[in-house]
């Protein structure tokens, strides 16, 4: 009877060590990898107001499916532009216009913590006028996207953002 135990004991404790040495392993040690991009605006501005030049470094450009997003805050400050394409296949140009059947959208913020205060190109003016705009996606692969945009946007107080002349080019944020 003491040898069964032994042998029970044996047996249970090469179980647990198997399934332990078996679980433990790792499925993926890779981590998302970042992509480095730019985004730059000849001319942009808020409220019937010019800013001047807009400037991003640290901006990222996402890809995943057929969803594609650009998204920059002007280096040193607050303001950002966001740009959001669904059904992305290639290079193309891709509206921004309020109501357009794709969905896709672009917003611009004065400051990038105060979320609720957006100017989006699915909103209009006072005088019925639509937000709207373009990007033309010039170059797109698997690790890089570069392209043109302009935004026309109005916020909830029916005033306008825009942003014209507007240039992104990087690699492509993994995920």
């Amino acid at each position: 009877m003491k040898t069964f135990n032994k042998l029970k004991a044996v047996i249970l404790l090469l179980a647990v060590v198997a399934v332990s040495a078996t679980s433990c392993k790792k499925d993926k040690t890779e981590k998302p990898k970042a992509g480095a991009a730019t985004v730059a605006v000849g001319n942009y501005g808020f409220d019937g107001g010019s800013s001047g030049k807009f400037s991003s470094t640290a901006a990222a450009i996402v890809k995943i499916g057929p969803i594609f997003n650009v998204t920059a805050i002007i280096d040193g400050g607050k303001q950002s532009i966001n740009i959001n394409l669904l059904g992305v296949t290639g290079v193309k140009e891709y509206d921004l216009d309020a109501g357009n059947a794709s969905g896709n959208v672009a917003y611009m913020f004065k400051d990038f913590q105060k979320t609720t205060e957006g100017y989006s190109t699915q909103n209009s003016s006072a005088a019925s006028v639509i937000g709207g705009g373009k990007v033309n996606i010039t170059k797109l692969t698997d690790t890089e996207a570069e392209g043109t945009f302009y935004v026309i946007a109005y916020n909830s107080a029916k005033q306008e953002a825009f942003a014209e002349n507007g240039t992104f080019k990087g690699t492509i944020t993994k995920e």
